[in-house]
């Protein structure tokens, strides 16, 4: 009997010292702290209430130096809290470790408010939630009814960041995690500064409550109490965790959030007064905020206010937006014919009249004409007008200039918005070079297949010279059942010829535009047979003989050199796909090549002897026959 008494008035004692360890007030008399949501003009503190007492919210009242303040709000426990017991179930845990913590968990929910919800979690290598966030009195005796599975391991930062998660998930404004460990942090894959910051993200505190034994070590429990807001408390021994547990359930159910803002002046000491119907007042100071009128120096500007708004930005915007709108005024007016008067005027003389009336009827395109004509001086817009009309698009040179620039605006101002950066406007200079590409794949493609028909269509001419046909008229035969390109540009030749050309000038003009040097052979035949006349049909003979033979020495240096080319883009592209790749899945390991001058001048190194390499490889493998 005496020794239940005995333990009977040290649990009491107990109780009673772990109640002014966790900051509960003792006797009638709330105590008033500032939360670490608080800040100002909102303010925020933490009203404990003496042991297990409640409270409704029309029964606070709060002034600051004697006013009452405005848009007060008072939550009671659980409103906008949940409590999380958090228990280490490692293998350390055996026996009566884990038989008390059990314990101590159902004595927490005898003091339980009645609307505090509270979670069950219990983890070792495994996170195990023995119970959601809950206020059914039954659910919480079954979580707590029964002792966990144990395991190896103790992953504190594993499950501090799955409770914290809970509690963001349900919107909780603040939360407690009660966390029980008698050992080390062991094996998470979190880290404590992943585990903590997951922690105040969600405005979780966390009570920690050691428990002794040969593996404990309270640092990391201290650390994580500290730095949360909350406390710690240690057990040197099983038994002693129901009334640490006991205490932490009167504190937590009594424990209510009182808010409101301060009208108070900058500079101004305020005396804060909580009073509670049927408690002494509860008080607490702070001083107001100063206003620093100091210059501050410039402000930070983020990237939208360096890109975005920039003034070099707003400037580039504006002469393009200008530049643009003259191309379209320009590209509208551009009604340049396309007749056959025109085309004619490239080998001969309109008459004078003609051209007065056809200046006359192009009056609405004279600023087209007058932009053309500028152009014109420029031995690049020549040559690539000429391109443009060889490969027959359907669009004039100065059209696609005029999206070429929309083009490279539009991108300039895409990738300098995505980069964050104006180097981003560099992009706009590629438009240009995709502009010229594509022209001259287009122009390639069409000399490749018209070069491929030349012998054919050599054979057709030549057949329909030994059926009797003149040369003109043999041409003509061969024209109507030629394949385009070639088509087109025998046409031209005739058309040339019925205006006067010489035919075989009209030839040559046609080698010039083909690029194609087996047609000169073509057209000496028919200046030889237009001045000394002969068998035109079988010297067309030969020359497509040496047409066809020169064709398969190219598709052999083709084959031949098909490997070199093929090396070439290969070891061009494989240190450009290596280091993007080394970029995407550890880019620390090129930080030297940009920030020391070492580095920047071997990267300046490699770019050179890669661009020597890759020229050098093309003059191999180009081979002119």
């Amino acid at each position: 009997m005496r020794l239940k008494v005995g333990l009977a008035v040290a649990g009491a004692a107990l109780a009673a010292l772990l109640t002014a360890a966790l900051g509960i007030g003792a006797g009638p008399a709330p105590t008033l702290s500032v939360s670490p949501d608080s800040g100002f003009p909102d303010k925020v503190y933490t009203l404990q209430l003496p042991h297990s007492a409640t409270v409704k919210p029309g029964q606070v009242s709060v002034t600051e130096n004697g006013d009452p303040v405005t848009g007060l709000g008072v939550a009671a426990p659980g409103v906008s809290n949940g409590v999380t017991l958090l228990v280490d179930a490692s293998k350390s845990m055996t026996g009566k470790p884990i038989k008390g913590a059990m314990n101590a968990a159902r004595a927490f929910m005898a003091e339980r408010n009645p609307d505090l919800p509270v979670a069950v979690v219990a983890f070792n290598p495994n996170v195990n939630v023995l119970t959601d966030f809950s206020t059914d009195k039954h659910a919480l005796a079954v979580a707590v009814g029964k002792a966990p599975p144990l395991a190896y391991g103790t992953h504190v930062y594993d499950a501090l960041e799955q409770v914290a998660q809970m509690a963001q998930d349900k919107g909780f404004a603040r939360s407690t995690v009660v966390l029980l460990s008698d050992g080390q942090e062991l094996g998470s894959n979190a880290t404590y500064a992943e585990a903590l910051s997951a922690l105040q993200d969600a405005h979780v505190r966390v009570i920690s409550v050691g428990l002794s034994s040969r593996f404990f070590d309270a640092t990391t429990l201290k650390n994580l109490a500290r730095n949360t807001g909350g406390s710690y408390v240690e057990a040197k021994s099983a038994a002693q965790l129901t009334p640490i547990y006991t205490a932490i359930g009167a504190k937590l159910s009594s424990e209510y959030t009182v808010s409101y803002r301060s009208l108070l002046p900058p500079s101004r000491e305020a005396a804060v007064k909580v009073s509670v119907a049927g408690f002494s007042p509860a008080k607490a100071t702070y001083t107001t905020p100063a206003i620093n009128f100091s210059p501050q120096g410039t402000f930070n500007q983020g990237w939208f206010d360096s890109v975005v708004a920039s003034p070099y930005l707003m400037v580039f915007v504006i002469v393009a937006v200008l530049g643009l709108l003259a191309f379209a005024v320009i590209s509208a007016l551009d009604v340049r014919s396309r007749s056959m008067k025109r085309r004619m005027a490239h080998y001969v003389n309109i008459p004078s009249e003609e051209e007065g009336k056809a200046r006359r009827a192009e009056v609405g395109a004279m600023l087209a004409e007058r932009a053309e004509r500028k152009f014109r001086s420029y031995r690049w817009w020549q040559s690539f007008e000429r391109d443009v009309e060889i490969a027959d698009f359907s669009a004039s040179p100065l059209t696609l200039l005029g999206w070429t620039l929309i083009g490279g605006v539009l991108g300039s101002m895409v990738f300098a918005i995505l980069l964050h950066s104006l180097w981003g406007l560099l992009v706009g200079l590629v438009a240009p070079v995709v502009t010229r590409y594509v022209v001259s794949t287009r122009l390639a493609r069409l000399r490749a297949a018209f070069a491929e028909q030349l012998p054919d269509n050599l054979d057709v001419l030549a057949g329909a010279l030994r059926s009797g046909h003149s040369l003109v008229g043999a041409m003509g035969v061969m024209v109507d059942g030629a394949a385009e390109p070639s088509q087109g540009e025998f046409r031209r030749v005739m058309q040339d010829e019925q205006l006067g050309v010489p035919i075989d000038e009209a030839l040559m003009v046609m080698s010039t535009r083909m690029a194609n040097e087996d047609l000169e052979q073509v057209s000496l035949v028919t200046r030889l047979s237009r001045e000394a006349g002969g068998n035109t049909a079988e010297v067309l003979d030969r020359v497509v003989d040496n047409i066809r033979g020169k064709m398969d020495l190219r598709r052999l240096v083709k084959v031949l050199t098909a490997q070199g080319k093929m090396a070439r883009w290969i070891l061009t592209a494989l240190p450009v796909v290596l280091a993007g790749w080394i970029l995407v899945i550890n880019p620390s390991w090129l930080n030297p090549l940009w920030q020391t001058t070492l580095g920047n001048a071997a990267l300046v190194l490699w770019v050179v002897l890669l661009l020597i390499g890759s020229f050098m490889l093309k003059k191999i493998t180009e081979i002119v026959v």
